[in-house]
């Protein structure tokens, strides 16, 4: 497996949330160990295999896979995440999207 990098900012987003998960008892240190392996493993190109057999139902109704093929898109959608969870805990009055 190749090594992931991940901005400077990916790093203190998902430090700031991993750090009060840890901290209030939601997240174990083992499980956060097995979380960063995960994602290092869903940075990697190649096909989905994450969420691979999943799928999803749009307001229209249809079915459909909840694959994402592209790992930069993987590494967007993740990074999204944790800058939203962080900022929360920065700013924990602002209203939730």
């Amino acid at each position: 497996m190749a090594t992931v990098t991940v901005t400077k900012q990916f790093k203190e987003d998902f430090d700031l949330w991993a750090n009060d998960a840890i901290a209030d008892g939601r997240w174990s240190v083992e499980d956060m160990a097995e979380l960063k392996t995960l994602l290092r493993k869903d940075f990697q190109p190649g096909p989905d295999q994450l969420r691979e057999g999943l799928t999803f139902i749009t307001a229209a109704g249809l079915t459909i896979p909840a694959t994402i093929d592209d790992y930069v898109e993987r590494i967007r959608v993740w990074t999204n995440f944790f800058a939203d969870k962080a900022e929360q805990l920065r700013n924990p009055y602002r209203k939730a999207a």
